[in-house]
């Protein structure tokens, strides 16, 4: 028993790591350091592990707190622990039942195991930052995709959701006529290997619901991941998450084959569904990203990543929902109008000829102008966006349109580290 509760704690920073930031993966680490600490065998193990962590409990959340990190990110690893503080509870009490073991050593470690996770969680739900939810989705399956969409950040709960209402309309029993099976529509040949046991049952059903969103959640991440490595080694360019959906959609091969989304009317008009979906049907709510956001004044209204364009008036010389439609309609309503420049990836040439200052450093205000195929932005066009926020960090919020689907207004953040590297491919007109 020992052993096995130390292997709950590893799978707890394996899931933390695999949250995909420096925030997470410190963590993750730091509790599988202390899991291996305090290793033992046996039932006189299961007292020296439980006293051990017990002592250490703080240990994941000094790592935590040793690097600077966004609210979303704490919300992000707080989650993946909290689904894991539930499973571990009925693991516990299955393990002990199969070994007859002596219950007062099995509850030591149970507490033990579980006083960490919870010491970690309320570092995290110590901070300002607050758990946010998604619209739309049937009651019984809101804390799976919530939890599903927590995994990495590409991925988020408003994506799996839109991708099941695609896929099966919610219906756990679904089925199509190319063998797709469960409410995730899993083909048989893929759950063989991509299959989990997302509910702690000691199964992974294809059929079960919360398996297969689970199971979901990690292999769309998976995807995203393989796609990340590819745009590094320079084999794909263009939005991670268009990418993703389109390998889920047309497979990885024909995504890397192609260099970028595959010039297919379905897998284009699939990308194109999940993301509206995701943006209208299934938008995220909750404190975390609601409220006024930026420096700027007026200052935006956004409910989870989506900015209300109501009272605002739009620019009319650009297709309505177009980026460069709502950074002319952002400049108008900070009261710095700009003429009209054509498409995006102009802008910063045309702004410079009409004596606009253009450079390399943002501010709050500036148009930031993305070349083709940098930082997401389309590899025909390019993408023009609105500088909201210049941050100590170096990181930067900027609000844009057509991201997540014509005429969605978003906001995102820009790592520093990222601005670093796209170099001379980002450009800011003031």
């Amino acid at each position: 028993m020992g052993s096995t509760g130390m292997g709950w704690m590893d799978e707890a920073g394996a899931r933390l790591t695999v949250a995909d930031d420096d925030f997470a993966s410190k963590l993750g680490s730091a509790t599988r350091d202390l899991t291996f600490k305090a290793a033992r065998a046996g039932v006189k193990g299961v007292n020296s592990s439980a006293k051990f962590i017990w002592r250490h409990r703080r240990a994941p959340v000094k790592a935590a707190r040793d690097v600077q990190a966004t609210g979303q990110a704490a919300v992000r690893a707080a989650r993946v622990a909290a689904n894991f503080v539930r499973m571990a509870a009925s693991r516990v009490i299955a393990g002990a039942a199969s070994i007859s073991l002596p219950i007062l050593p099995v509850i030591a470690a149970m507490l033990a195991v579980l006083g960490v996770l919870l010491a970690v969680m309320g570092a995290f739900l110590g901070s300002n930052a607050s758990e946010s939810t998604v619209s739309g989705v049937p009651a019984e399956y809101e804390a799976d995709v919530i939890r599903a969409g927590s995994i990495c950040q590409v991925v988020t709960p408003s994506i799996i959701a839109a991708q099941i209402d695609q896929e099966s309309n919610w219906n756990p029993k679904a089925g199509s006529s190319a063998g797709a099976q469960g409410i995730a529509q899993f083909m048989p040949s893929t759950w063989a290997s991509a299959g989990k046991d997302g509910d702690g049952d000691g199964k992974a059903d294809i059929w079960n619901p919360h398996d297969a969103i689970w199971s979901q959640g990690n292999y769309m991440c998976n995807l995203a991941s393989q796609v990340e490595t590819a745009k590094k080694s320079g084999k794909l360019t263009g939005d991670t998450l268009e990418l993703t959906l389109a390998a889920y959609n047309a497979g990885l091969g024909s995504v890397l084959r192609y260099g970028m989304v595959p010039p297919f009317e379905e897998t284009i008009n699939y990308v194109r569904r999940i993301k509206e979906l995701a943006a209208t049907k299934y938008t995220a709510t909750g404190t975390a990203e609601g409220g006024t956001v930026g420096s700027l004044e007026p200052k935006l209204t956004v409910s989870g990543g989506i900015v209300s364009t109501a009272g605002i008036t739009p620019d009319t010389r650009y297709p309505w929902g177009q980026c460069t439609w709502w950074a002319a309609t952002r400049r108008a309503d900070i009261g710095k109008p700009i003429p009209g420049w054509g498409n995006a990836a102009t802008w910063a040439g045309s702004a410079a000829s009409a004596g606009y200052t253009v450079d390399g450093s943002p501010s709050a205000g500036s148009v930031i102008v993305f070349q083709p195929g940098v930082l997401g932005a389309s590899a025909d066009y390019g993408h023009v966006a609105m500088v909201e926020e210049v941050r100590g960090d170096g990181s930067i919020l900027i609000s844009e349109s057509n991201a997540l689907g014509l005429g969605v207004v978003s906001t995102r953040e820009i790592s520093a580290s990222q601005l670093a590297a796209a170099g001379n491919g980002v450009r800011y007109i003031h």
